[in-house]
């Protein structure tokens, strides 16, 4: 599913060239929300495309092996503060003694109050029924399989953290800004790929910072957002962040 993802995302990156040349020959910035990011990186010019899709796929492959190490799941949470929710992490975890390590944080901090929470399959069940208890609007398990950006995912990116360092030298400066999840801030134009590397390698395990990312790109005066792929999920975040920002998101799918 992720090489497709991958490959759907610069196809429509590909449909946008023909109707608004000037907004990919020339972009402002770019920014992919997890998997998603390794689609602004090739389209940044940072790597080429066959060497972005096989870093992609031993992503996906890598991804399913530490999946299946123990039962992991992951959780959306909507209509709770970080502070709450982050509380109600500690005491799920706290209050799960089915397993020797319970698991349980925030892994995507999607919009205000939008949260996915990743960890260990029960200790993520007892966090459902918390946050329904502490009057959350939402909380409910989503079928991702893995416990992705946690501490459950470092196998995976111990894998990929090497083929990370073994695709360095081949690595070039990004011709635009790039948002990086980890950090939620811009690495410039021209920026050398040793300076940002460890941003890539320490995703998998850390928390996407998808609200900060807009917020701080919009502060960064960008003004038109395109989102490349096949789904819409992107566009319905950053109604919930900016208004305008998401009168001036246009959805390219393919």
């Amino acid at each position: 599913c992720q090489p497709v993802l991958f490959i759907a995302g610069l196809a429509a990156v590909e449909v946008l060239r023909e109707s608004k040349r000037e907004v990919v020959d020339r972009p402002q910035a770019m920014a992919g929300l997890s998997l998603g990011e390794y689609t602004a990186i090739c389209a940044a010019g940072v790597l080429e495309f066959e060497d972005c899709l096989r870093l992609v796929k031993l992503r996906a492959e890598a991804m399913q092996e530490a999946t299946e190490l123990a039962p992991q799941g992951m959780a959306s949470v909507a209509g709770l503060d970080r502070q709450t929710l982050e509380r109600l992490c500690a005491e799920a975890r706290a209050a799960d003694s089915s397993v020797e390590t319970p698991v349980c944080q925030i892994a995507n901090v999607l919009f205000p109050s939008g949260f996915v929470c990743a960890g260990t399959k029960s200790t993520i069940d007892v966090l459902c029924e918390k946050a329904l208890a502490a009057r959350a609007l939402q909380a409910r398990a989503i079928k991702a399989g893995g416990a992705f950006h946690s501490p459950l995912m470092k196998p995976a990116s111990d894998r990929l953290s090497q083929a990370l360092d073994e695709a360095l030298p081949r690595m070039k400066p990004p011709r635009c800004c790039i948002y990086f999840n980890l950090t939620g801030k811009k690495v410039m134009p021209g920026t050398n790929p040793k300076e940002f590397v460890d941003y890539m390698k320490k995703q998998l395990t850390s928390e996407v910072l998808w609200e900060q990312t807009i917020k701080q790109m919009i502060m960064d005066q960008v003004k038109d957002f395109y989102e490349v792929g096949p789904l819409k999920q992107i566009k319905a975040m950053i109604k919930r962040i900016d208004q305008d920002a998401f009168k001036r998101t246009e959805n390219v799918s393919v």
